[in-house]
């Protein structure tokens, strides 16, 4: 992303050329004859009768030389002669050959200019030099708006397409190093291509493609990947690699373009990708913190467990063709409409003397290869560069070093990795995401994304629950990709901010929006076709026998509260189990009949009965851990008040005057997890600007009890708050439960001056860690990152633990990603800041917490203000004892995922086998494509190696393979295997 208004500054290099090329155009227009000589050493060999020569620049100061000049050279016990030929323009610089053979010392050149009578001098040291391969990737970045209207975008870069195979057909003559290539950077444009094209287009695309000439990596489109979850991370890569598999060709690679850092999870998962090679050209300055250190340093990106690795490669910002050349070219920022332009020379404003001075700072850092790459784009959904063949052809005829290569991914990785597989360095941790932090400008949007992502893995697995024939393959699918476009990192029109009620900025923002509310509608259809297909309703679609079936979508037994719907608890409120005895029930204030059920079969379903009479309420109550597979009876009940409640497992004091929780006790230890000193749990705080100096609070609480049990009690806080209309903070507790609910409702009004909001949690836990869940894994913050990527803030994908090694709390939001540790670290974060001090190298470990729920810091691509109502629940849950992955994911899947409630079906018999392993947990399940099996992502979140049993339920044989996204059979597996620590793996079974 690059506005007219921003331009890029992406490094102290590039500025210094660009400067010098201003002072330059100013000698020009004046007519000043130069006055002095300067001597500048370079990497180059050029081509020089017959042999390869080290070049030297000579740079004409102060003005430009105009007449025929002699020029003498004295270099390494050799002398030569050169002419300078007159010019009517004038001459910047002459590029000079040394003579002799290469060096392999530090040697000085002398030279000396006579023209118009007068004799300048000069020298420089030459340094010994390699010879280099440059590879030049052609592409324009992928922004799904933000230049344009989505749709005009969209159709530039077809047109792309087509301008990109007649450029390759045309230049199939050339040399093989300067014939053109083009990378498409994100499948989303093939998808909408392949689409709307006819069988012949379609033909000449694919050979065009299997010629190497247009080139794909395997991502959907340059994805906030922190944002998505497991699944949606592996959905990603889903749309290549059935393109690959149905075209028998390879797509192994992923170009990431703007997008500052990236999740591990996409380590974790080369296996089922096959998603083996990673390219990032990152944004030059905008938000990226200090991640530009991590430029030309390439590693092998191990895995969480260390058993998969991905060959990781950030090169230099993608805008280098844009900052070059493309801004002196018609492009979607100055014109509607934009072509393929041709300058007629196709060698100005190209990489002389860019590249020369780029590699030559390499060479002083210690950079050990002889190639590197950069990406050559015109801009932000820009026209492909008709005359890069000519610059290739042009530059490699003149220089035998660096020679240039336009490549793909796939052949730049591939020649690296053969050179030098053995001297490339492996690291692991997080490449934590700095742009993650703009999602907050759409709050609503970003917890319904989140909300549909769970949705459809519950209705996926329902599906294969239930044995569902005719499985809705191309609906699903549709869901994914629109929850990644939503994911996608456009979300707005360049100038979003500076201009946020004109037309097209307000229709792009309609478009993203689009995206989440389009999935919607597919995932509420796809849901409901889950759980009421053959339910048994009688003609009158009321229930019959007034059963109802709870589903577990989650790999273990669960006990956990039921909110069954009005229209489902219409005969009563009186609630029986399997077996005719009464269960603990309330009919809420919302209409909505709770009541726990226990021990609800993993990744199957449970049936109750609903019946006229009041609901039932026990002496006793029965006392677990939601995620737990066992239950106590304990004399025990709720109790509730003004300020107070309990549910028996814990004590919650509210404070009358700020409706904070200023006392959580977890009853059993006595122990209270609020920070005696603070302003209590759950505290709204808003951010007016950018000080914390200005930091403001909620006032005037009013606090009602609003659920009066005996199952379900809740209190709600109702107070004034800036930036709001109104907030309501609600919590809940459920009778004997272990889990402590927060539903925390803005109506946020619509304010254009930058702000912030928070939720803040000072939890009481003393030398505490922080770690969270990321896609497939878990970081240790500060401990598992990777040095360079954010510190400022985080992003969970469904729970942070906040521990030491006696006790803690595992926090979860389904609503809001974002969260900081130890203080509010985004003040002052305003604009680009380029280079700003504020970003931090080092994360002190805290328990405090702060949920970053919505913001307006950016100054392009996001939204300008929000408003509305928007809603943010948190779930709390104290254990006492150190950290333990299993039950932290256990109590982040029981949230994502909570029970589902509808009319009891007929028989069924569920899945057909029974999955245990210690630490052992499935991500999601899902019906096999071909409805002939289930496909299992499975996770072992712990620190060994773990056996994984499959059993049958019955005597028929169960058909196991490891598989992949493609729900390949790869290699047949026994019932019993083992998963290594923090392993991940992909598994088909079939009955």
């Amino acid at each position: 992303m690059k506005p007219v208004s921003y331009r890029l500054q992406f490094n102290a290099l590039l500025i210094t050329f660009l400067i010098g090329i201003s002072h330059n155009v100013s000698a020009q227009k004046t007519g000043s004859a130069f006055s002095d000589i300067q001597l500048q050493p370079t990497i180059a060999y050029l081509k020089y009768h017959g042999e390869s020569r080290r070049m030297i620049r000579l740079i004409f100061k102060n003005g430009k030389n105009y007449q025929q000049g002699k020029i003498s050279v004295s270099f390494n016990g050799l002398q030569e002669s050169l002419i300078v030929q007159a010019s009517k323009d004038g001459a910047e610089s002459f590029e000079i050959p040394l003579p002799g053979s290469p060096v392999t010392k530090a040697t000085q050149a002398t030279v000396s200019i006579l023209t118009g009578g007068k004799t300048y001098k000069g020298s420089c040291i030459v340094e010994p030099s390699r010879m280099w391969n440059m590879y030049v990737l052609p592409h324009s970045h992928v922004d799904i708006g933000y230049t344009n209207t989505q749709s005009k975008v969209l159709k530039l870069h077809q047109d792309n397409i087509d301008e990109a195979i007649a450029l390759a057909e045309k230049t199939q003559q050339y040399p093989t190093q300067a014939r053109f290539k083009w990378t498409t950077e994100a499948i989303w444009v093939v998808d909408n291509y392949l689409a709307l094209a006819s069988q012949q287009k379609k033909d000449k695309f694919w050979d065009a493609v299997k010629k190497g000439w247009i080139n794909l990596d395997g991502a959907y489109g340059n994805i906030n990947t922190s944002l998505t979850d497991s699944r949606q991370l592996m959905q990603m890569f889903s749309k290549s690699q059935k393109l690959a598999k149905e075209q028998g060709i390879v797509i192994n690679t992923l170009f990431q373009g703007d997008v500052p850092g990236a999740s591990w999870g996409l380590a974790a998962q080369v296996e089922q990708t096959g998603i083996k090679y990673f390219l990032s050209g990152p944004n030059a300055s905008d938000r990226i913190g200090n991640l530009a250190k991590w430029q030309d340093k390439p590693f092998y990106w191990l895995s969480p467990s260390g058993k998969q690795k991905l060959l990781f490669w950030q090169c230099q910002p993608y805008s280098i063709g844009y900052q070059l050349k493309g801004d002196k070219i018609p492009n979607f920022f100055t014109m509607e409409d934009p072509k393929p332009f041709y300058t007629g020379h196709p060698s100005k404003n190209f990489l002389n003397p860019y590249l020369f001075d780029y590699l030559d700072q390499l060479a002083q850092k210690g950079f050990p290869y002889d190639m590197s790459i950069l990406t050559w784009a015109m801009s932000d959904n820009a026209p492909i560069d008709p005359e890069l063949p000519d610059a290739v052809k042009i530059w490699n005829e003149k220089y035998a070093s660096p020679q240039l290569i336009i490549t793909s991914t796939k052949q730049f990785f591939a020649d690296f990795e053969n050179k030098y597989n053995r001297q490339i360095p492996s690291f692991t941790g997080d490449y934590t995401e700095y742009w993650t932090d703009g999602v907050s400008s759409a709050a609503k949007e970003t917890a319904l994304s989140r909300k549909l992502s769970d949705q459809l893995k519950q209705a996926d697995a329902i599906w294969a629950i239930r044995n569902r024939k005719n499985y809705p393959v191309k609906s699903f699918e549709e869901s994914w990709k629109n929850l990644l476009l939503f994911n996608e990192h456009t979300w707005g029109a360049f100038n979003s901010v500076s201009h946020p009620d004109d037309e097209k900025v307000k229709s792009e923002w309609a478009v993203k929006q689009s995206y989440v509310l389009k999935a919607k509608e597919i995932v509420d259809t796809l849901l409901s076709q889950s759980l009421t297909g053959d339910s048994l309703k009688d003609s009158s679609s009321t229930l019959k026998n007034n059963q109802i079936d709870v589903y577990n979508t989650v790999s273990w037994p669960r006990t956990n509260v039921v909110y069954v719907p009005a229209s489902l608890s219409k005969a009563g409120d009186l609630v029986k189990d399997v077996s005719g005895i009464p269960v603990l029930s309330q009919r809420l204030t919302t209409g909505e009949l709770a009541f726990v059920a226990e021990l609800v079969p993993s990744m199957g379903k449970s049936t109750y009965s609903i019946y006229p009479g009041h609901a039932y309420h026990p002496g006793t109550t029965r006392t677990k851990s939601p995620g737990s597979g066992k239950a106590s009876e304990k004399k025990s009940g709720v109790n509730i008040s003004d300020n107070l409640l309990s549910n028996g497992v814990y004590s919650i004091d509210i404070s009358p005057q700020t409706g904070n929780i200023k006392k959580l006790v977890k009853i059993a230890s006595g122990r209270d997890y609020v920070q005696a000193d603070s302003a209590g749990l759950n505290q709204y705080l808003y951010m007016p600007g950018d000080s914390l100096e200005k930091i403001q609070t909620s006032s005037n609480a009013r606090i009602a009890i609003k659920e009066k049990g005996p199952l379900v009690i809740s209190l709600q806080i109702t107070s004034s708050a800036p930036g709001t209309n109104g907030l309501i903070r609600e919590i809940r507790l459920v009778n004997g439960l272990d889990q402590i609910e927060l539903i925390n409702t803005i109506d946020k009004k619509a304010i254009r001056s930058k702000e912030s909001v928070h939720f803040a949690f000072p939890f009481n836990i003393p030398d505490a860690k922080v770690r969270y869940s990321i896609p497939w894994g878990t970081v240790n913050a500060e401990t598992d990152q990777l040095p360079y990527s954010n510190r400022n803030w985080y992003t969970m994908q469904r729970w942070a633990d906040i521990s030491n090694d006696t006790y803690g709390i595992t926090w979860s939001s389904p609503d809001a990603p974002l969260f900081e540790i130890g203080k509010i670290t985004t003040a002052n974060l305003l604009g680009g800041l380029q280079h700003a001090p504020l970003w931090l190298s080092f994360t002190p470990q805290s328990s405090n917490i702060y949920s970053w729920v919505m913001n307006n810091l950016w100054h392009t691509n996001f939204r300008a203000d929000q408003q509305g109502v928007v809603t943010f629940r948190y779930f709390i849950q104290a254990h006492e004892s150190g950290f333990n992955s299993y039950q932290a994911n256990q109590s982040g899947l029981n949230n994502h995922q909570p029970l589902l409630v509808t009319a009891a079906s007929a028989d069924e018999k569920g899945l057909p086998f029974t999955i245990n392993g210690e630490n052992i947990y499935v991500e999601a399940f899902k019906k096999a494509d071909d409805g002939k099996g289930i496909i299992i992502h499975l996770v072992n979140c712990g620190d060994q190696d773990s056996k994984l049993n499959i059993s049958p339920k019955t005597n028929a044989p169960l058909k196991i393979w490891e598989s992949d996204i493609s729900e390949t059979h790869k290699k047949t597996l026994e019932n019993h295997f083992t998963l290594p620590a923090k392993g991940i793996m992909t598994i088909c079974i079939e009955n």
